[in-house]
């Protein structure tokens, strides 16, 4: 008795299609950039499978080198997880996929816990850029490490450098590392907390520019803290050259103005230390009072005149009479006109004599 196909095909299935099918049915099916779950089956240098629920292991594909050796540092057999599905099937009929994002995932978590504990680490400095260099972590993470965060002026392309991470923020794929963080205070808060507006402070000058003073002042915990001295906020008189008033090295005494957060240092003033001679002016030198002073600059806008040590008078362009001409050195009487506080000047205009030296 001949027997029938039902009885010889225990799973019911009539034809080989059919069978195919029913085995198929038992795997998912993936599309391109898909995100998957994963379970970490093989873990070497030369090769990471996972096992994502297809017909077989999926093998894990990066290009850059650097996130394979990353990922054989963050990972072990077993863990999970999520991978993006670069090829359903390749070639070789098994799935390709990336676990890029899973390693963002890791390499953040890392670095929001090492800017948290404030510890060092060690970058490599890539390449410069506008206002710094792009630098690397040692999981390969790329960052900014701006100028005003370097302790040294040397060419730090290609080295190995102690850092800090000073921000960390994914939304934005913002990374910076500071240098300079190493060996001063830059927590912004800190700052504020340590140096509040108008307190007074002993800053050692460490370099002298032509539009201001950088400084050094004692934070805590033996580290120091970067200052910084605008040329407006060194005398209340206008000053020409720094370099004669102060040199590297040098103790001054100044106040906090405020905190610069994104050079992370502290607004110096030496002026708000001082007494505002140009107070006692106003009382001094009253409208229609007649002075004298001494030539000491010749413009376009006018002619400048010392009264008296750190007092000047001025002289509008359009006040000077017709046809005459100064040159510093001179003498010249003149009548107060107003007290310009905001200036700093007494604004005067010239009297006009026969016998007046210096009119020609």
């Amino acid at each position: 008795m001949a027997v029938s196909p039902k009885s010889s095909n225990p799973s019911g299935a009539k034809t080989m299609a059919e069978l195919m099918a029913g085995n198929a049915s038992a795997f998912n099916v993936f599309k391109k950039g898909q995100e998957v779950d994963g379970i970490v089956k093989k873990l070497t240098p030369s090769e990471i499978l996972l096992d994502i629920g297809a017909k077989s292991d999926a093998l894990v594909l990066e290009v850059d080198k650097t996130n394979q050796d990353n990922l054989m540092r963050a990972l072990k057999v077993g863990d999970k997880v999520k991978a993006v599905v670069l090829s359903p099937e390749s070639e070789e009929g098994f799935p390709v996929v990336s676990l890029r994002r899973a390693l963002d995932n890791l390499i953040y978590s890392d670095l929001g816990k090492l800017a948290s504990s404030g510890e060092d680490m060690e970058i490599t400095v890539l390449e410069p850029t506008r206002g710094g260099f792009f630098a690397a972590s040692e999981n390969g993470m790329r960052g900014f490490l701006p100028t005003s965060q370097v302790l040294t002026q040397d060419n730090l392309t290609g080295k190995k450098i102690k850092a800090k991470l000073i921000e960390v923020d994914r939304e934005k794929k913002r990374i910076i590392f500071s240098q300079k963080a190493t060996e001063y205070i830059t927590d912004t808060q800190k700052l504020r907390t340590l140096f509040p507006k108008a307190k007074k402070v002993k800053a050692l000058v460490t370099q002298v520019a032509p539009y201001g003073i950088f400084v050094t002042v004692e934070g805590e915990g033996g580290k120091l803290v970067e200052g910084f001295i605008h040329i407006s906020e060194i005398a209340y008189e206008r000053v020409e050259n720094i370099n004669l008033l102060y040199k590297k090295g040098e103790s001054i005494d100044a106040a906090v103005l405020d905190i610069d957060s994104e050079n992370r240092r502290v607004n110096l003033s030496v002026k708000s230390t001082l007494e505002d001679t140009f107070s006692k002016v106003a009382e001094k030198y009253k409208k229609e009072d007649k002075i004298k002073g001494t030539v000491s600059r010749v413009s376009s806008r006018g002619i400048t005149l010392e009264l008296e040590k750190g007092v000047n008078a001025f002289i509008p362009a359009d006040k000077i009479p017709a046809g005459s001409t100064y040159k510093a050195g001179d003498s010249v009487n003149a009548e107060v006109t107003d007290v310009d506080a905001k200036k700093r000047v007494v604004v005067v205009s010239p009297i006009v004599t026969k016998t007046f030296v210096g009119y020609r």
